[in-house]
């Protein structure tokens, strides 16, 4: 039996909101209009069977899961394989000072995604490895049931490259997911899968925020 996995991006952060690069920065929280996103989340999936809830141990992709979590009675397992990508030196710096402050690992990161290392930091190549190992382990852990995995950017991103074998030379034409979307993708028990849906954004109405195209 299928194991669904429902991946939910965290809602609009303060850093997402100033313009500023986070990876595993713990500093900023949800805005308010990311609590609302999240609930709206939360709201969409009702009715889903929900069995448990696995979120990134990074306070917004946390408390984005929590909505849904407190919705069906459950906790929330952190689990750091979902954090975002460690950024190293370029954490909390706002977008438009990157290009000028790391010229050459910036660079890579805008034209060629797949193949970038953060300056001080964690490549995109081992975000993917990482991410992909938590996402088995947890359906590996999880036969047949229903879960809700809160999450960032970067990894739904890498791991739409594994679903749609994209490499990651190609990871460059992968769009990012908005905040607060939900993406969903069915695993057999041999870690096949199928059925794979993403970024929907249906319940957020007039509340879609994303990170710009040319970062």
């Amino acid at each position: 039996m299928a194991t669904k996995l429902i991946f939910v991006r965290h809602g609009e952060s303060e850093a997402n909101a100033d313009h500023r690069f986070t990876g595993q920065s713990n500093a900023y929280a949800l805005t308010e209009r990311g609590h609302r996103q999240a609930e709206a989340a939360a709201k969409w999936l009702d009715g889903e069977p929900i069995d448990a809830v696995y979120a990134s141990d990074l306070r917004r992709a946390y408390d984005t899961a929590l909505h849904i979590a407190h919705a069906n009675n459950l906790p929330v397992r952190p689990d750091a394989g979902f954090r975002e990508i460690f950024a190293g030196a370029w954490e909390g710096k706002k977008f438009d000072e990157l290009p000028a402050l790391f010229p050459e690992d910036f660079g890579v990161w805008r034209t060629d995604i797949g193949r970038a290392v953060c300056t001080g930091g964690e490549s995109v190549a081992d975000l993917q490895k990482r991410v992909r190992a938590a996402v088995e382990r947890v359906v590996r852990e999880n036969p047949g049931r229903t879960i809700v995995i809160g999450t960032h950017a970067t990894p739904i991103r890498v791991m739409q490259c594994i679903w749609q074998n994209i490499s990651l030379s190609g990871m460059k034409d992968v769009p990012w997911v908005p905040n607060a979307s939900i993406t969903t993708v069915l695993y057999e028990p041999d870690l096949s899968w199928h059925d794979v849906h993403i970024g929907m954004t249906d319940h957020l109405a007039g509340m879609t925020t994303a990170l710009p195209q040319n970062v």
